[in-house]
């Protein structure tokens, strides 16, 4: 069997087979007397018992001068493909990348496929500048998706939500924080731990805030003016720090009352609640009233005004014509004098249901009259 690989395998006029055949065929001839069975009827076919002992290889067997000739053309092969690995990198389309030379900073690239001096002298660190993070504070979220679940008793739960307020009462106090990269350079090189800087700044931020106004104002109508607040200062202390990060939003997610005196709080709230809806009836009422009152108000006061410029230009009217007909007068009295009483005359005689025509010379005419008969009207 081993002539007839070997055989064959000198056909393929193979140098680097040429060797280990004639190192195979001497192993065989060393072992062959040993290979065969002495019983008779199995024609001296060799023996491949599995227990007996394989044949040793030995260093010096190998042919080493055959196999040198391949190592150079190898090691160019191997070094090429590390030089050409080590030498490119790629950016992703929501990342940024810093370039180190011997652990100096050079320059921040974007996303693309760029170049660098191999072998570690150039090193690349990248960052997600336009991903989201979130920090959680008082709660944390352990799943998402159809399995929501937030866990409100993980360590050091208490120790984050637990404040106090300015009125020296208790609040827990949850909220998040949504942030994103900014600079790359000095979210990498500036501060030795980011994450744990921005939960730090925080923490420090919203209790003061917190510690700044009443337990009524952080539950109730506070919480709008803490949140922008909050995202102010936090900003403002991340840029004195240069950390490289740009605060999106801040989101108080629950402020409640520890659970000791919670009923009480929740009974509290609910009698402001009834204040307050009495509190709203009564403006309704107030403002269906007060404008009829005005507009009433309004309709008298422009009556009487018509009435008095009304009254002003009828009297007004009236003197003028009493000053027209003086002025007549004064031109000729006389006349005047007996125009106006035959003008009051024809209007008060067809009146009368009697006439008496006296001369006024006569004395004592009120018998005459009658003025003591019963049927004479005073």
């Amino acid at each position: 069997m081993l002539r007839g690989i070997s055989d064959r395998s000198h056909k393929r006029n193979n140098p680097l087979n040429l060797p280990l055949l004639r190192w195979a065929k001497e192993g065989c001839k060393k072992t062959e007397g040993k290979r065969y069975s002495s019983r008779k009827g199995e024609n001296d076919m060799p023996s491949y018992d599995p227990y007996r002992k394989p044949q040793e290889i030995r260093l010096e067997d190998i042919p080493w001068g055959s196999i040198k000739k391949f190592i150079p053309p190898s090691l160019i092969i191997v070094f090429i493909i590390i030089t050409g690995y080590t030498s490119f990198y790629t950016v992703k389309a929501n990342e940024e990348a810093v370039v180190l030379r011997f652990g100096r900073y050079i320059k921040t690239v974007g996303p693309g496929l760029h170049s660098k001096i191999p072998y570690h002298i150039d090193r690349v660190l990248k960052g997600e500048v336009k991903r989201i993070y979130n920090e959680e504070f008082g709660f944390r979220t352990e799943s998402r998706g159809a399995s929501f679940a937030v866990n409100y008793d993980y360590p050091d739960a208490a120790e984050e939500k637990l404040m106090l307020t300015g009125d020296l009462n208790c609040a827990e106090v949850h909220w998040v924080i949504r942030y994103k990269i900014k600079l790359i350079e000095e979210y990498y090189f500036n501060v030795r731990n980011v994450r744990e800087t921005i939960r730090g700044v925080s923490q420090a931020v919203m209790r003061t805030l917190v510690g700044d106004r009443s337990v009524d104002e952080v539950l109730t109508i506070g919480r709008t003016e803490i949140e922008q607040k909050a995202r102010e200062d936090i900003q403002s202390v991340l840029d004195s720090y240069k950390c490289g990060i740009d605060i999106q939003t801040v989101l108080l997610k629950g402020v409640d009352p520890p659970a000791p005196v919670k009923d009480a709080f929740n009974a509290v709230n609910q009698a402001i609640q009834i204040r307050d809806r009495i509190v709203n009836d009564a403006e309704g009422q107030k403002n269906k009233i007060l404008p009829a009152a005005e507009g009433k108000k309004e309709q008298v006061i422009k009556e009487a005004e018509g009435y008095r410029i009304r009254r002003v230009n009828e009297a007004t009217g009236d003197v003028r014509a009493f000053l027209a007909v003086f002025e007549e007068y004064k031109k000729a009295e006389d006349v005047t004098r007996r125009r106006l009483f035959l003008e009051t005359m024809a209007k008060i005689l067809p009146k009368c249901e009697k006439l008496y025509v006296f001369d006024k010379e006569i004395e004592g005419f009120l018998p005459i009259l009658g003025l003591h008969e019963e049927d004479v009207k005073k």
